[in-house]
């Protein structure tokens, strides 16, 4: 994210601050007003951090992912921070496209130019890269409706690797296809009936231990 420290920009890009200090400002800035007390702690416990992911874990590995992405950024002067029509930067861009009547909002991490095609580039703080590309699907159709663009790739920055994955073809989300969800998704919505994802849900979801998908769930 793009945060206004005086002399430091990130992106694009000039840094003469120690990350520790851009760390703790936007840890500040994000959590201002926010109470952490009963907060889900995620990842195990393992020797080096036993209390799994808990808030002494982020502001270790915090600091240390800021510099990486900074040195990834410094490292590869081909991936530029794409200018959207209307003047805004590629920097966590929100979108509310229209689709099939349903308003869609979005914030997209980044969005580069990389040897004159568009690169759509999520950002990510988990362990695995995701399973699913559907996210950067909805990104390139709010990219392509809203400014009659065409994007046909997307990454993600994965943090604890310090660098991007393959490159995502994203040419077969096509503008009918994405309706296509939209409308069941919106379908389903009105009818209270939502699915789970058992993909992800055995690990990131709180409630587990009430599902029929999980194996967690007490008997």
């Amino acid at each position: 994210m793009k945060h206004d420290f005086g002399k430091v920009m990130i992106d694009d890009i000039p840094v003469s601050v120690d990350p520790d200090f851009l760390w703790k400002e936007a840890w500040e800035s994000e959590s201002d007003g926010i109470d952490l007390t009963n907060a889900r702690i995620g990842g195990k416990a393992t020797k080096l951090n036993p209390n799994k992911e808990d808030i002494n874990f982020w502001q270790t590995a915090g600091p240390m992912w800021v510099s990486e992405y900074i040195a990834w950024r410094k490292h590869n002067p081909n991936w530029k921070i794409w200018i959207a029509p209307d003047g805004r930067p590629g920097i966590e861009l929100e979108l509310m496209p229209i689709v099939a009547d349903v308003p869609i909002k979005m914030v997209i991490d980044r969005i580069f130019e990389v040897n004159g095609q568009l690169v759509i580039v999520d950002l990510k703080t988990s362990k695995n890269t995701p399973t699913s590309t559907l996210q950067l699907g909805f990104y390139k159709l709010g990219l392509e409706e809203t400014f009659d663009i065409k994007v046909d790739w997307g990454n993600y920055y994965m943090s604890r690797g310090s660098n991007t994955v393959e490159m995502v073809d994203l040419s077969g989300y096509t503008y009918d296809k994405m309706e296509f969800l939209v409308k069941g998704f919106d379908k389903a919505r009105k009818a209270g009936i939502f699915l789970p994802n058992t993909n992800s849900c055995q690990y990131m979801c709180g409630l587990t231990a009430h599902c029929e998908f999980s194996a967690k769930k007490e008997i």
